[in-house]
């Protein structure tokens, strides 16, 4: 799906315009175009060479959206990738996922290629149809700001989800359920691992886009940039404490089952010791001895019963005193 959108200034915005509308666009002067691929179609992907005429690299990037965040200076315009990231729901349990933005920038145009749905984007998209003038009133770069921001904007809904989640296993790390208890755990911290991975090369192409301007960012527009930067560094602070916390919490759930384990070992130990001598009674006893003394005397029986209590009960006021139980 294409969604455009073309803003001339004392004009309302259009939208949804044809190819022959877009290439009228790119060559006229004072006006901005945005133009927006969803899940886009193999005969909607080659727009992007037909009107566009971008770098085939750059179109391979998009189109195997397999691509690290970067950012790319073609001299004519630039090409930026960035990440989203969503929960979506996977029967019943929701999944992070991970959704690759391409952005080209223009001298009049910004065009963004991404294979799924992103909140941001849709959010963009309302914005303009509502107050076009806000985003579309200025030049390209400002539109791409408004972009990256709601885009990360967008990663703090998913960190608060993985916020309450992380307080849930601090809550429940003592009681039953052990298996379920440290899968889950280990799913977090999975998927802290790919917020780090996703955010930390972001990060670093914010920075260099903040720091090293080009002619299609203009200077003046340089501190709204290096606002978004300032909220994915936050954001990627919080990503590395609650790595810090997940780590913490799985060593202390191993010691905790470490220590139960040593319960049940100590309470086994105990057990079999106590249960030992009236086993050597019993095995003394068995032995097939044609002559064996106490096998005619009468209170023989009584003897050896008493034997395996007396000889328990001194193992166990032994251990007791021992104070190994």
């Amino acid at each position: 799906m294409i969604s455009s959108f073309l803003y001339k200034k004392g004009a309302a915005v259009e939208s949804n315009l044809s190819r022959a509308g877009m290439l009228a666009a790119l060559q006229e002067k004072g006006c901005l175009l945005w133009v927006d691929f969803e899940s886009p179609s193999e005969f909607e992907e080659e727009t992007l060479v037909e009107i566009f005429n971008f770098h085939p690299l750059a179109v391979e990037d998009c189109i195997a959206d397999q691509s690290q965040p970067k950012i790319d200076d073609y001299e004519e315009y630039l090409f930026l990738v960035v990440h989203a990231i969503t929960m979506c729901e996977k029967g019943k349990q929701k999944e992070l996922s991970t959704i690759g933005l391409n952005i080209f920038i223009g001298d009049n145009y910004v065009v963004t290629f991404h294979k799924d749905p992103i909140p941001g984007i849709a959010q963009v998209r309302e914005v303009i149809q509502k107050k076009a003038q806000v985003l579309m009133g200025g030049t390209s770069d400002l539109l791409v700001h408004s972009i990256l921001d709601h885009l990360v904007d967008g990663y703090m809904p998913v960190l608060h989800e993985y916020d309450d989640k992380i307080d849930a296993l601090e809550q429940h790390m003592f009681e039953n359920g052990s298996r379920d208890y440290l899968n889950t755990l280990l799913q977090i911290k999975q998927d802290i691992f790919t917020l780090r991975r996703v955010i930390a090369p972001q990060r670093d192409t914010l920075y260099s886009l903040t720091r090293n301007p080009t002619r299609l960012i203009k200077t003046k527009n340089l501190m709204y940039f290096r606002d978004v930067y300032d909220h994915i560094f936050r954001i990627q602070s919080m990503a590395e404490s609650y790595q810090d916390t997940l780590n913490s919490i799985l060593q202390v759930y191993f010691s905790y089952t470490s220590t139960k384990l040593n319960e049940v070992t100590k309470r086994l130990t105990v057990l079999a010791t106590i249960t030992m001598p009236p086993v050597i009674v019993a095995s003394i006893y068995g032995m097939n001895f044609r002559h064996m003394p106490e096998l005619e005397w009468p209170f023989g029986y009584a003897f050896a019963l008493g034997l395996c209590i007396v000889s328990s009960l001194g193992m166990f006021l032994w251990m007791k005193f021992k104070k190994w139980i």
